[in-house]
C-alpha cells in the first residue's frame, strides 16, 4: 500500500488566500477563527484544567486552532506540523495578523521529525488527519499512533476527530462505484462551491476527489485524499493495541442542527496512555 498522494493533496491550498489584502484577508481570517469554536469549547470542557497547555497539532493547516488557543489564554507553547508549504506561508501571515507568538508551524511531516523529543499535554489531530496518515504506507498507522503516544506526557491527552465512512462505502457499492455531492461556502471564502466524488480503492480506502470553484471567476482547484475509515469500535481497538485507552464523544452537541446521518458519522476521541503499558 502506497498512497503518498495524501502528502501533496494540500500543496496549493490557501495559496490564493495568501494574496488577499485588507478587509478581504481579515474577513477570511475571521471565518477561519470562527470555525474553530467547536474545538475550543470541547478542549475547555474536557481537557483544560486551569493551566496553560503545551500543545502539538498534526496537520495544523493555517494555524487557526493554535492561534485561537493562544488568544483564549489556554496555550503555553505549541508545535504545529503541516506538510503543505502554501498553508504554512498563509499561517505565517495569519500568525502575524493575530500577533500570536507561542506557536511554531513546521512545514514537515511529523513522522519525519526525528529530533523532536518534547512531551505535550495535548496532541491534536482533528479534521480526520489520522485517516489521511494511516493509508500512506503499510505501517503508517502503527508509526503514527506510536509517535503520538511517545510524545504525550504521562497524563497527556490525544484529541482526534474522525469520520466513520462505512455508510458512504455501502452507498458507493450500491451506486456502482461512486457518490457525487456539492457544497456552497459562506461569504468571505474565496471559493464558492466544492464538488465532491467518493469511490473505494483496492485497499478498501475511500478516495475523495474534490473540485473547488472560485467565487466571482472561472478559476478552480482540485485535490485528492485517500482516507481510511474508522468506526468507533475500530479506533478503540487500534488505540488499545498500542497501549492507549480512549473515550468517544459526539462531534455535535444538543444545540447543533446537523442532520442525524451526519451526527452519526463524525465523532471525537480523547485518549491517554494506559498506566501499566510497557509499550
Amino acid at each position: 500500500m502506497e498512497n503518498h498522494t495524501n502528502i501533496h493533496s494540500y500543496d496549493n491550498v490557501e495559496k490564493l488566500q495568501s494574496e488577499l489584502t485588507g478587509k478581504e484577508f481579515e474577513d477570511y481570517c475571521k471565518v477561519k477563527l470562527d470555525s474553530a469554536e467547536g474545538d475550543i469549547q470541547f478542549i475547555k470542557r474536557h481537557v483544560y484544567q486551569n493551566q496553560p497547555l503545551d500543545v502539538c497539532e498534526i496537520g495544523s493547516g493555517n494555524g487557526k486552532l493554535l492561534f485561537r488557543l493562544e488568544k483564549e489564554k489556554l496555550l503555553c507553547s505549541a508545535t504545529g506540523y503541516e506538510v503543505s508549504k502554501s498553508r504554512c506561508v498563509f499561517a505565517q501571515k495569519f500568525q502575524s495578523f493575530m500577533d500570536c507568538k507561542k506557536s511554531e508551524i513546521r512545514n514537515q511531516n511529523f513522522l519525519d521529525d526525528k529530533d523532536n523529543d518534547q512531551k505535550y499535554d495535548l496532541i491534536i489531530a482533528i479534521d480526520i488527519v489520522l485517516q489521511f496518515v494511516s493509508p500512506l504506507y503499510d505501517k503508517a498507522e502503527e508509526d503514527a499512533v506510536l509517535w503520538l503516544k511517545e510524545h504525550l506526557k504521562e497524563d497527556g491527552v490525544l484529541f482526534l476527530e474522525l469520520e466513520d465512512y462505512s455508510g458512504q462505502m455501502q452507498q458507493i457499492r450500491e451506486n456502482g462505484g461512486g457518490i457525487r455531492s456539492w457544497e456552497e461556502f459562506p461569504e468571505g471564502d474565496v471559493f464558492r462551491y466544492g464538488l465532491y466524488n467518493l469511490c473505494i480503492d483496492s485497499d478498501g480506502n475511500v478516495v475523495d476527489d474534490k473540485l473547488f470553484l472560485k467565487r466571482n471567476s472561472l478559476e478552480q482547484d482540485t485535490f485528492r485524499n485517500v482516507i481510511k475509515s474508522y468506526s468507533q469500535e475500530d479506533i478503540k481497538k487500534v488505540l488499545k493495541r498500542y497501549g492507549m485507552n480512549c473515550e468517544i464523544y459526539p462531534y455535535y452537541d444538543e444545540y447543533d442542527q446537523a442532520p442525524e446521518n451526519q451526527r452519526k458519522k463524525l465523532y471525537r476521541v480523547l485518549a491517554k496512555k494506559e498506566k501499566c503499558s510497557q509499550k
